[in-house]
């Protein structure tokens, strides 16, 4: 069951969608899926909650206590983690190690008088590989070597040493292989199960069915409407991504 609330939008605004707000609860220890078209404003919503794009307005209350985000590494201080949609291009650095990835959001914890201490960062990531089951020869390997869904994984392992409370997932298997689905849900719900609360993006309607436990839907920049598990359908998730009210 889920627990209490861990992250709350209240009014939120961006510059995609100025004249629309946003108010969402996600509790933890749930995953909160949010469908809409494209366009409808779903990724601008992740980037301005994690610091990448300004809001232009609206409240973010984090575990009870509102929190000012104006950067990324104000959301990352506090646990706050994004997975971004293009991991390629934003989440990862393709040409470093699968090591010096998964130590870069948080380098001082492997320094020492200023000097990154590779002996810890590597024993960091063999503990990830491990526990992610990332099928990499090395954690010396260049990343970009690494099929779709070992990237990814590498991109969630960057967070899982750091504590994450919430964790906002945008399209996290977008061209990975059906296996390696099948293990980043399993991570997922694995995360949800001990605590974690995680928004979930994703334009995959068997996805957001399947994985989520409640489901919003964003249309034309605001939330259309919110469905509890037994109101779960395909014909309703569609006709809230196109504007119609719920029946």
């Amino acid at each position: 069951p889920p627990g209490a609330t861990s992250l709350e939008i209240d009014g939120l605004r961006t510059a995609t969608f100025p004249g629309k707000t946003v108010s969402l609860s996600l509790r933890a220890g749930e995953i909160l899926g949010l469908a809409g078209l494209v366009g409808s404003g779903r990724t601008e919503l992740a980037r301005a909650i994690f610091g990448i794009d300004a809001k232009l307005d609206g409240r973010i209350t984090l575990l009870g206590a509102a929190v000012d985000i104006a950067r990324p590494r104000d959301a990352i201080d506090r646990g706050l983690y994004l997975i971004p949609e293009d991991r390629k291009l934003c989440g990862l650095l393709l040409d470093f190690s699968v090591a010096e990835n998964m130590s870069l959001p948080d380098l001082w914890r492997y320094a020492r008088a200023a000097l990154l201490q590779g002996d810890s960062e590597a024993r960091n990531a063999e503990d990830q590989k491990d526990k992610l089951k990332i099928r990499t020869p090395s954690v010396a390997t260049r990343t970009g070597s690494l099929s779709g869904g070992n990237q990814q994984k590498v991109v969630l392992a960057k967070w899982l040493s750091m504590r994450p409370r919430v964790i906002l997932f945008d399209e996290p298997t977008r061209g990975i292989d059906v296996g390696a689905k099948g293990e980043i849900y399993e991570l997922m719900r694995g995360l949800a199960d001990s605590g974690v609360a995680i928004l979930m993006i994703s334009s995959d309607m068997k996805e957001v069915i399947g994985v989520s436990d409640r489901i919003a839907v964003m249309h034309e920049g605001k939330i259309s409407g919110l469905l509890e598990r037994s109101e779960f359908s395909e014909d309703r998730v569609l006709q809230l991504a196109v504007g119609k009210s719920r029946q």
